[in-house]
């Protein structure tokens, strides 16, 4: 099948920017809210039916991140070839077919092998190829459009654990839920190819024009070392607390459902930080808007780590909510304001490989938790290595637009 064979229909070109904008982020709050939001409720219904242990289970979650690792160059390249409407509509694809295989898991190596392949998934559908398509048809706007889509994505965090919690406890159980995220994805990739386009771009500006050269001048420069420390070790805090909540919840006498509603509000709060982000960033620079979100984000694991009643889970929430996810929006907006466009885009597909380090997160808190009996100890290291960063990056030369 051609882009031919699928046309989409006709409009003007300002409402094509809210059409762009619209599919790209419905297709990432699915992806965001199966891949990893819930990804840890649907394990949890799994292990206890399949009697797997904290580790097994927490290895799954790290296939995801280690698919997503390598998954995150691919866009670029696939982008090159088949173009970035094709590209999400693949992802769509790729994930319908991971979650077909999650449903007919019976041991390990099928879980594993569908972890994996949605890892793959996420990257072609989500954060790359959406941000380069809005980024190319929102001209200056970009920094506000970027800032509504992953706004409107992060709201898979909040919608994300209930429905898996609400489906896996449910009749048809967890087999059910997944089938029915695999007819979801194959919808919505539907959708991408019907109604996406390609976004306007000067030929010289292109993915495919970019000098190798300039690839090396974007991962050597100090600021875009920063900015990926930032992102690896948010990403691994970010996995490890959707991985181990419901388990960490259950071993303090929580139940599932309490622990799906709380990874549910720290996502809301994320996703409605990170659209105000978007505009804040008119009069905040993006710099120091990193430094800050990654000390919250820091605060809100300290008190997830050490949480025995509810008013540290609602901090947890709050800040653990509000830092993680502007961290994300404070790298995507640096990176475009660092290196432009392309340069941005390619710098972020680079970090979400080197997110691969982050994988390890969810596997070490399984070992700590089966030798301690507790993730508290695992989740405050996590915490703890994110303050120099926090320091290193209020420490790098601001960008001229910044």
């Amino acid at each position: 099948m051609t882009s031919a064979a699928i046309r989409p229909p006709t409009i003007t070109a300002s409402a094509r920017e809210w059409v762009v904008l619209a599919v790209t982020s419905a297709l990432m709050v699915f992806a965001q809210g199966t891949v990893f939001a819930s990804l840890g409720i649907s394990l949890f219904a799994m292990a206890g039916t399949l009697h797997w242990s904290a580790a097994q289970a927490g290895a799954a979650f790290t296939m995801v991140v280690v698919g997503a690792c390598i998954g995150a160059p691919m866009p670029v390249f696939v982008m090159r070839r088949i173009g970035a409407r094709w590209t999400l509509a693949l992802g769509g694809v790729v994930l319908g077919v991971a979650f077909l295989l999650a449903s007919m898991t019976r041991d390990l190596t099928t879980i594993y092998a569908a972890t994996a392949l949605a890892g793959v998934g996420f990257s072609l559908s989500a954060n790359t190829p959406g941000i380069y398509l809005i980024a190319g048809w929102s001209g200056a706007r970009a920094p506000r459009m970027i800032g509504l889509y992953l706004m409107i994505g992060m709201f898979g965090n909040a919608i994300g654990p209930p429905v898996a919690q609400a489906m896996c406890a449910g009749i048809g159980g967890w087999p059910f839920y997944w089938r029915g995220m695999a007819l979801t994805a194959l919808a919505i990739a539907g959708a991408c190819a019907w109604l996406l386009r390609e976004a306007p771009a000067p030929a010289d500006d292109a993915p495919a024009a970019m000098p190798a050269p300039r690839f090396w001048a974007i991962v050597t420069a100090p600021p875009f070392l920063f900015m990926a420390l930032a992102l690896v070790v948010t990403q691994a805090c970010v996995v490890t607390v959707e991985s181990v909540t419901a388990a960490h919840f259950a071993a303090r006498g929580w139940s599932a459902g309490y622990a799906a509603w709380m990874l549910g509000l720290q996502g809301l709060i994320g996703a409605v930080a990170t659209g105000a982000s978007g505009f804040v960033t008119r009069h905040v620079p993006p710099k120091r808007m990193l430094t800050a979100a990654l000390a919250l984000e820091a605060i809100g694991m300290a008190l997830l780590a050490v949480a025995q009643g509810p008013w540290a889970l609602w901090g947890f929430a709050l800040a653990f909510g509000i830092g993680s996810c502007v961290v994300l929006l404070a790298v995507a907006v640096l990176l475009v304001r660092y290196f432009g466009d392309v340069g941005g885009t390619t710098g972020l597909a680079t970090i979400w490989t080197l997110s691969g380090a982050a994988a390890v997160g969810p596997w070490i808190a399984g070992l700590v938790a089966d030798q301690a009996g507790s993730f508290g100890p695992a989740l405050a290291g996590l915490g703890l290595l994110l303050l120099p960063i926090a320091l290193g990056t209020q420490m790098m030369a601001s960008p001229s637009a910044g």
